[in-house]
């Protein structure tokens, strides 16, 4: 599930195709686009690091105005610049991130603390898998 951490222009390109739908109302293009980024996911120094399983990844919450988020970034440079203290994270496929979602009461925040940062409800977050094919039916 997880993969190092590598630098790549499609982070940029999913940026710009993320502002692109939200400016223009494109939900559909806005979920593809995040469905089928990789993502960057902060992984926060774990005490209990011997009782995680390989290929396991710790998912980050955050919590605002009473709703627990999980941050990701579209890319390493955009996770930097959001959040500098940050000192480890891997990158996923977001749609098989999304695939094991494991909470209802859950959000997805995509690249919070940017200009174009966007949050998911639980419900759109399970729906990312089905648009990397193209949007549901």
């Amino acid at each position: 599930m997880t993969t190092p951490l590598n630098s790549s222009p499609d982070g940029q390109q999913t940026e710009a195709v993320i502002a692109a739908g939200m400016a223009s109302g494109d939900t559909e293009s806005v979920m593809r686009a995040v469905a089928t980024a990789e993502i960057v996911v902060p992984q926060a120094p774990s005490a209990d690091a011997d009782g995680i399983p390989d290929g396991s990844i710790s998912l980050p919450v955050i919590e605002q105005d009473g709703t627990s988020y999980v941050p990701v970034f579209t890319s390493e440079s955009t996770m930097a610049t959001a959040a500098p203290d940050i000192e480890d994270a891997v990158s996923v496929s977001a749609a098989e991130l999304a695939a094991n979602w494991p909470d209802d009461e859950l959000w997805l925040a995509v690249n919070p603390g940017t200009e174009d940062g966007l949050t998911l409800p639980p419900d759109a977050v399970r729906s990312l898998p089905t648009y990397v094919d193209g949007p549901p039916a």
